[in-house]
């Protein structure tokens, strides 16, 4: 029976930092941030951010709008409210209906709303008619972090899990973690929920454990996608 510390921790709902303030600008997003801040004077009615996971899409579209759509979830029957004047529609590399986002495509342009769309890869559509509609829309690319991103990010991250990161630690973390949004967001997951189940302070003890889990699930993801990817033999 497990004592009370190794109990696995409680999902606590914590208020993320969205705001514009709250939003790390730097070279490898300082483009999108433009974007962002010069709406409603844009050259065209839409817009596509590209950035792997982590890379703050969606923080930039939430400053931009609050009516968000995921692309996966998006079909035929989809509605679009009146009072929804601007619309993010997130993962779209992840799409599902094309017929679906383009009649929602024609839809905004063709009732004067804006329409901000995210995706972690440039998508790939094969419905003619939504390739030519998406060939017209501007792009910006959210590109890899250097350190001094990775540094600031992690700090914020803790912090909107209410962890203040002690100068030591993140030293010891940032000469051993990957230049990588993703990893970032999964590293300081991964301590909050070994810090929250075993009752203990996000120490250096406590990170290295993390960031040894976090290679594990890594290497582990990689290895099972290259297995999968192989031939199989029968040997009769």
């Amino acid at each position: 029976m497990m004592n009370s510390f190794e109990q696995l921790p409680l999902l606590l709902s914590y208020r993320k930092a969205f705001g514009r303030d709250d939003f790390i600008v730097a070279r490898c997003n300082e483009e999108a941030v433009r974007w962002i801040d010069r709406y409603p004077n844009w050259p065209y009615f839409a817009l596509l951010i590209c950035g792997e996971t982590g890379s703050g899409k969606t923080h930039l579209a939430s400053i931009f709008s609050d009516y968000h759509i995921d692309a996966r979830l998006l079909d035929e029957d989809f509605i679009l409210p009146d009072y929804a004047r601007k619309v993010v529609l997130e993962n779209v590399d992840k799409l599902r209906d094309e017929k679906a986002l383009f009649h929602l495509y024609n839809m905004i342009h063709d009732t004067g709303r804006y329409l901000l769309m995210t995706a972690t890869k440039e998508p790939s559509f094969k419905l003619r008619d939504l390739v030519t509609r998406m060939n017209t829309v501007p792009r910006t690319m959210i590109s890899m972090p250097d350190q001094d991103v990775i540094s600031m990010l992690l700090i914020k991250l803790f912090l909107d899990k209410h962890i203040h990161l002690q100068p030591n630690v993140l030293e010891y973390t940032l000469k051993r973690l990957p230049m990588s949004f993703s990893l970032a967001q999964k590293l300081v997951d991964k301590a909050d929920s070994m810090s929250l189940g075993q009752g203990r302070a996000v120490t250096i003890p406590l990170m290295k454990a993390a960031l040894d889990s976090v290679f594990d699930d890594m290497f582990k993801k990689n290895y099972d996608e290259q297995k999968a990817q192989l031939p199989l033999f029968d040997f009769k």
